[in-house]
């Protein structure tokens, strides 16, 4: 018989070995209940343990049990009420680009939709950013691009980390800083995507060439050509989810 979400988030290690700051324990509760939240163990609408028994359960004071659960609303996921309690807010609030959620979605199940909608927000981004490093031609950041598409060629392990890097060194070779700013949400998109769309090509790394062609367009400073290269290889990947979703 599996284990209730309840059950999940009380580690009998923490109860037994209570961490004596509040700071620290607030930050790992709220860790807790929002890859609960995150992964769907505690569902969406549902009512959070009451403070009470989170205290107990988790030898916190009430201080940090409010601290924790107020980490979790400025994040978007639950809501409190006066003599209600916590609930779990519906999807639409929850800040998706958030470093600690989109960190959680990377831990739960794969979920098609998700990615395809990750998928889609790198569309509208990484094009334009591939645009932007073309025209600057940084030679830092080219060398960055270079390094992380020179390691593709390694092992599948290897190459996926370097697969995720050549995209987050596009972004910061923009120079621009909202562009860069979005490296997080990008590593973590692709931590989640890449295994899935490498799985229905049937392939165990990424395909260098795609990269190669991308690279050699910023390199030579042709931002029409860059952006078109580097959305048709996202392209691929939207049709290979759109698949997946089907």
């Amino acid at each position: 018989m599996g284990l209730c979400w309840t059950e999940l988030l009380y580690d009998k290690s923490e109860v037994e070995n209570p961490v004596p700051r509040p700071d620290l324990l607030s930050a790992q509760l709220a860790q807790a209940l929002g890859r609960a939240i995150v992964a769907g163990d505690i569902a969406v609408g549902s009512s959070l343990p009451t403070e009470a028994d989170l205290c107990r359960h988790h030898s916190a004071s009430r201080t940090a049990v409010r601290e924790a659960l107020k980490m979790l609303g400025g994040k978007g996921l639950v809501s409190a009420r006066p003599r209600l309690g916590a609930s779990v807010r519906d999807k639409q609030h929850w800040s998706m680009l958030d470093a600690d959620v989109l960190r959680w979605m990377r831990d739960a199940p794969v979920d098609h939709a998700l990615l395809l909608d990750l998928a889609q927000l790198r569309l509208a981004i990484e094009p334009e950013a591939a645009s932007a490093a073309a025209l600057r031609r940084d030679p830092q950041a080219l060398g960055n691009i270079a390094a992380a598409l020179e390691a593709m060629e390694g092992d599948p392990v290897e190459a996926l980390a370097a697969d995720i890097a050549f995209h987050a060194e596009l972004l910061r070779a923009s120079g621009n800083r909202f562009f860069a700013s979005q490296a997080s949400m990008v590593e973590n998109a692709l931590s989640m995507s890449i295994p899935v769309t490498n799985a229905a090509k049937q392939v165990a790394k990424a395909d260098v060439e795609a990269h190669r062609i991308v690279y050699f367009a910023i390199r030579n400073g042709d931002a029409a050509a860059a952006s078109l290269h580097a959305r048709a290889h996202i392209l691929e990947s939207v049709r290979l989810l759109q698949e997946g979703r089907e």
